[in-house]
């Protein structure tokens, strides 16, 4: 955009400039001091007019690549929303909510460089950590690795991703509330009605699925099975993904499977780079929960707290893709 600032202060500076120098002309009665202080008024008036229009054009460049960085946003937005191999985003409230990219998270995807952002769009890199989609052929990729994106297309994916981290945005120049996924749920409604509908109805759930209300109970178990006909979670699953208890429940996972687990709270939300909350609970990557094997925990305030939503994701540290939380009450 055009510093509007800046131009008036050069502006202002010309007018002072010849505003003096047509003084000293008009003071004078010499033809010959009139003929060489027009040819300063001239050359005054060029030289100050230049930086003006430096700065104009300055401005112009700046809002063309504002410009092109939107058309980017909502290319990249486009092809999001027809390139999501499996359950990337929910949308509640008019809002999307926990959108991922090939099985990270946005927020871990901006925690990256921009080369490993760029080689996981273009490549076709699936989060290991994360459940594979059922369908591994329909995650997209570049045509350099027989995909079908063009290198204009992982360029506007990479805006789009990178439109969601507004220190990103300010670092670059550009209006740091510009987050093309606030975008997708109108987009969504005009263009894709079904998957506007499927991404509803995930937000309503949430990842987890409906939480199993079990707080009238004061003791309550939860198996670690092997994953059923269509499960996500590999390989080995929590019996109940999402359950609802109160402070003061004491919960005992036992491990019905062949494979050692751990049960281990997370930090915060995120599951694509997950960290263990071990002050909240751990059963501990040296004592392995062993098959027929069973961790006993009783739920704290701390663990209420411990997220604003009251909701605390936990997971397996030897198989990051086994995921569950408990919906905490007081």
């Amino acid at each position: 955009m055009v510093n509007f600032g800046q131009a008036a202060v050069g502006l202002i500076l010309v007018l002072i400039v010849i505003g003096g120098l047509l003084y000293i002309f008009y003071s004078r009665t010499n033809a010959i001091e009139k003929t060489g202080y027009g040819s300063l008024i001239m050359l005054a008036l060029v030289s100050l007019m230049i930086p003006l229009f430096w700065i104009m054009e300055g401005g112009n460049e700046a809002t063309a690549q504002a410009q092109q960085h939107t058309l980017a946003i909502q290319r990249g937005l486009a092809l999001y929303a027809a390139n999501c191999p499996d359950q990337c985003y929910g949308i509640q409230g008019g809002k999307v909510v926990n959108p991922k990219y090939n099985g990270y998270t946005v927020d871990a995807l901006n925690q990256m460089s921009d080369d490993d952002l760029t080689r996981i769009i273009s490549a076709g890199i699936y989060n290991p950590a994360a459940p594979p989609p059922a369908n591994p052929n329909a995650i997209p990729r570049s045509d350099r690795y027989g995909g079908a994106l063009l290198s204009n297309d992982v360029d506007y994916l990479f805006q789009f991703i990178r439109s969601a981290s507004p220190q990103y945005l300010k670092s670059k120049g550009f209006d740091p509330n510009e987050n093309g996924f606030n975008q997708l749920p109108d987009y969504l409604q005009a263009n894709f009605p079904a998957l506007y509908q499927a991404a509803v109805s995930l937000g309503s759930a949430g990842q987890f699925g409906k939480a199993v209300d079990m707080t009238k109970q004061k003791a309550i178990t939860i198996n670690i099975v092997q994953p059923p006909p269509g499960a996500q979670c590999t390989p080995s699953c929590f019996e109940v993904l999402n359950a609802q208890v109160k402070v003061g429940t004491v919960i005992t996972w036992i491990n019905k499977t062949e494979l050692p687990h751990t049960v281990t709270a997370l930090q915060g939300k995120n599951t694509a780079s997950p960290k263990p909350a071990s002050d909240i609970f751990d059963s501990g990557i040296g004592n392995l929960i062993q098959s027929n094997g069973k961790f006993t925990y009783t739920v704290t305030q701390a663990a209420y707290n411990a997220n604003p939503d009251h909701v605390l994701i936990y997971y397996c540290q030897i198989h990051p893709g086994m995921l569950a939380e408990l919906t905490i009450v007081p």
